[in-house]
Order: C-alpha cells, then structure tokens, then sequence
C-alpha cells in the first residue's frame, strides 16, 4: 500500500474526522463581530480544546461496496495556545500501527507528520501527504476528524435557529484568505447548540460552492461530568455515502508525556 496515497493532502481535521469530529487556537475577538467569536470560542473549549484520550471507531457505508471499519486512538494535548493531535490507527490489521500528529498553532496554521508502520527507513510524510487518510474506497479528512481547523477561517453570527431537537446558533464560516491553499472546504456553517455550546450540525461546501458534507451529531453523553458528543454521521453528498465516528471510551484530563508529541516518538513507535 502506498503510504503517499494514505494521507494525502486536504487542505480543509484521523483530523477532523478521522470528523469533524472534534482542533485552540487564540482566536481573537474583533469587534465588528465579537458573538460568533465567543460562540466558536466556546465550541471549542467545550469539545477539541479538552485533553483527552479517546478510543474511537469509524464505520464507512457506499452503495454497492462493502463496508469498512476502522478503530483508532486519539489523544489530545493543549499548551500555551498549541493544540497537538496524536492519532493511532489499531484496526485493521493491515493499517495497525500508523501515527498521525497534528499541531494546530495560534495563528490557525497547522503541522502534520505522519508515519509508516513496518519500513526499514520509517517512512515519513509531511503536510504534503498527511490531511486525508485513505483507506480503499474510504476518505477521511483530518479536518472533519478533529474539529475543523475553525482557527483558518472569519466568523459570522447569522442568528439563532431551531435544530430537530434543540435551539442553535449559527454561524457561518470562510476561509482566510491566506489559508485558501489549505482546505477543500472554503465555507461552512455550523450550528451549535445553545445549551451546552457543541456541535449539532455542521454544513462543508467545496470549491465550487456547493454543499458537499453534513455533519450530524446524533447523541451527546455526558462523560467524566463533561458533556460529549459520542457519535457522530458524516455525509457525503457526492458518493451518497455514511460514516459513523463513534466514541468508545474517553478519558478526560489524562497524565500526558510531552515527548508522545514528537516526531522521535512517532519514528520509534510506528510499527
């Protein structure tokens, strides 16, 4: 398998998500819309911004392909503005052993490394080759995988809205001028919820405008007193497909190593 094609470049977050799932950056509050700031802010405390261990599983469905499931760890770290994401793949066996880390900085830029498990040279791809993990007919943008990179785009309060369930606040998304070569996904609107500020339901459109993704958070479980997401559908217009990110297990504000979030960890222990 050729590693180049496993994590290919998405410029949009395994992520997010290996969903948007769940990435602090400093944002700064301008003023002329100092809400959807706060709102983002919070969204963010609230869910990516927490360290965390969490054992994950993702299950992908097409029409007319077989289904596919992979099962990762992702840990997360946050220092002095710096948000770091080491993901692990387990299952299958085939992809067990792979390494992903992220640094999501204060300015909204990012760094990814990632590293082939089983090669003598231990392998290792940069940015180039590290926003998309791709395994068969499944592609999972790290953007979607671990919160959005929300810190690469100006924010716009558009009001308060009535989700299926519960009240929102929605804010919609664009990309920074200076980060339009990284993502696939130049707009978004999310909607967050207002009584415990997470996901509800996040809106991605593409380089042409139109919606390609919609993010659902489907059940919200309160773990270790903090309220979390724990299982998510990812659509993808396109393809007509599903994935299904849930959380098995989590542990909040976890002992961390430091040195896990090195490159040195990642080439002695990708396997």
């Amino acid at each position: 398998m050729n590693f180049l094609s496993d994590w290919r470049v998405l410029g949009k977050p395994l992520c997010a998500v290996l969903v948007l799932f769940f990435f602090d950056t400093t944002l700064q509050l301008s003023g002329a819309d100092r809400r959807s700031d706060e709102l983002i802010a919070r969204y963010l405390k609230e869910s990516v911004r927490r360290e965390a261990i969490l054992s994950m599983e993702a299950d992908y469905q097409e029409p007319k392909k077989e289904g596919l499931r992979l099962v990762f760890t992702w840990m997360r770290r946050v220092r002095q503005g710096l948000t770091s994401h080491l993901i692990r793949l387990e299952s299958p066996p085939s992809e067990r052993g792979k390494l992903l880390l992220v640094h999501e900085k204060p300015d909204g830029s990012a760094d990814y490394l990632a590293y082939r498990p089983n090669s003598v040279l231990k392998k290792k791809v940069r940015i180039s080759g590290a926003r998309d993990y791709k395994y068969k007919g499944l592609t999972i943008s790290v953007q979607e995988l671990i919160g959005g990179e929300l810190g690469k785009y100006a924010h716009q309060f558009t009001g308060a809205g009535q989700c299926p369930d519960v009240p929102c606040n929605v804010v919609e998304n664009q990309l920074l001028p200076k980060f339009r070569g990284d993502s696939d996904f130049p707009r978004s609107v999310i909607y967050l919820r207002q009584d415990n500020g997470l996901l509800q339901k996040w809106e991605l459109f593409g380089k042409s405008g139109q919606l390609e993704k919609v993010i659902h958070a489907e059940e919200i479980r309160t773990l270790q007193t903090f309220p979390t997401v724990t299982r998510a559908r990812v659509e993808e217009l396109k393809k007509n497909s599903k994935l299904i990110l849930r959380v098995k297990e989590a542990r909040y504000n976890p002992t961390l190593n430091d040195e896990w979030f090195t490159e040195k960890y990642l080439a002695q222990n990708s396997r």
